[in-house]
């Protein structure tokens, strides 16, 4: 394995990393886009009388829904993190 076909391997991960990255953070606004919507409409509506909306527990079911989210993505970081200083390490020393 040569230098240059490392650094041409860790240019393609860098470069697939950036167009996923990319394209979470456009669903991601997207969602939160959707929810947002969904938070008005429900605060409209309660407002013109036709629901009642319990919001302690709606803010609630949210929180929870959030917390979930950000753990996924804390283990997420952990793990590419390891993963990727690990592939390096190996190559490194297989190399040498």
């Amino acid at each position: 394995m040569r230098w240059e076909d490392l650094a041409l391997d860790l240019g393609y991960a860098g470069f697939a990393g950036f167009v996923v990255g990319f394209a979470i953070r456009r669903v991601l606004n997207f969602f939160l886009m959707l929810m947002g919507l969904y938070l008005l409409s429900l605060m409209w509506l309660a407002n013109k009388g036709v629901l009642t909306v319990n919001w302690d527990q709606l803010f609630v079911l949210f929180k929870g829904m959030f917390a979930g989210f950000s753990d996924f993505v804390l283990g997420l970081v952990r793990k590419l993190a390891f993963a990727g200083s690990f592939a390096v390490g190996f190559a490194i020393g297989f190399k040498l």
